[in-house]
């Protein structure tokens, strides 16, 4: 968990998946021994650039191997205790959810996979959280695997991915992940610095995986464009994190907008 100084207002974040959340890869471990490196890390940095006056809290919960449409599933029955609070608020923010992978590596329908995952979405949901979802990243056996199992699985994935991006429900969002950090579409030294297999990533892909998705929430949360209270629009721009050309505009914010939900960065806090 990445964490600001204390005595700040808190944004919390729940990054709930699989292995592709957990942070697997099969580098050498880090001097301090940790056999994963979640993309948390890096979303918890990028967002804490972003919004300087937020206690930054990115929690992890990440099971590798499991399945959300088959029994014995772990994904509802994990996520379920985590919103299980008094009075009935939510205990995040934003919830990630990254799910789906496993079960199209054991060929099951696009549209029994979508149920789980609306399943899963429902519980932060339910509670007045905010959800994002992401789209099943590709692989290198979608486009790679000889004869039609390949063509097959491509189509599987396409159709769950549609699915997931064309579902509309209030305080839903989607980032398309697959589109994000490709496979295929990579140069051979890319590749080579962010995939780890055909499935998983690098630290260095994790790390990209977070700035990603956290270069998204900021336009959720701070819509690019927003108008200052005087009706003008903020001239000054920052960037988020190396190698992006997505710039984020700082504007005047109102202190009851973090009450609703709604964060901002107002200029005086970037300066």
């Amino acid at each position: 968990m990445w964490a600001l100084s204390p005595g700040l207002r808190s944004l919390r974040i729940l990054c709930f998946g699989d292995s592709l959340t957990w942070g697997y890869h099969s580098s050498p471990p880090p001097l301090d021994g940790s056999p994963s490196h979640p993309y948390s890390h890096a979303l918890a940095a990028v967002l804490s650039r972003a919004f300087p006056a937020l206690h930054i809290e990115a929690h992890v919960d990440g099971l590798p191997g499991d399945v959300v449409s088959l029994p014995g599933s772990r994904f509802l029955p994990r996520i379920e205790p985590k919103f299980l609070t008094k009075g009935g608020g939510t205990p995040y923010d934003w919830t990630i959810v990254l799910g789906g992978t496993n079960d199209l590596a054991l060929q099951m329908p696009p549209e029994d996979i979508f149920a789980g995952l609306r399943s899963v979405w429902a519980v932060p949901l339910s509670k007045g959280g905010r959800v994002l979802a992401c789209t099943v990243p590709e692989a290198g056996g979608d486009s790679t695997a000889a004869g039609a199992g390949g063509t097959k699985a491509a189509r599987r994935k396409a159709a769950l991915n549609d699915l997931i991006k064309g579902h509309r429900q209030e305080n839903f969002h989607v980032f398309d992940l697959n589109a994000a950090i490709p496979y295929r579409n990579m140069c051979e030294e890319e590749r080579e610095r962010y995939w780890d297999d055909e499935i998983h990533l690098t630290p260095d892909g994790y790390d990209l995986m977070g700035e990603k998705i956290a270069a998204h929430l900021v336009n959720l949360i701070m819509p690019p464009g927003r108008l200052q209270s005087n009706g003008e629009r903020a001239p000054k721009k920052r960037r988020l994190f190396r190698d992006d050309n997505k710039n984020f505009e700082e504007e005047e914010g109102d202190d009851s907008l973090l009450d609703q939900g709604y964060y901002v960065v107002r200029r005086k806090d970037l300066e």
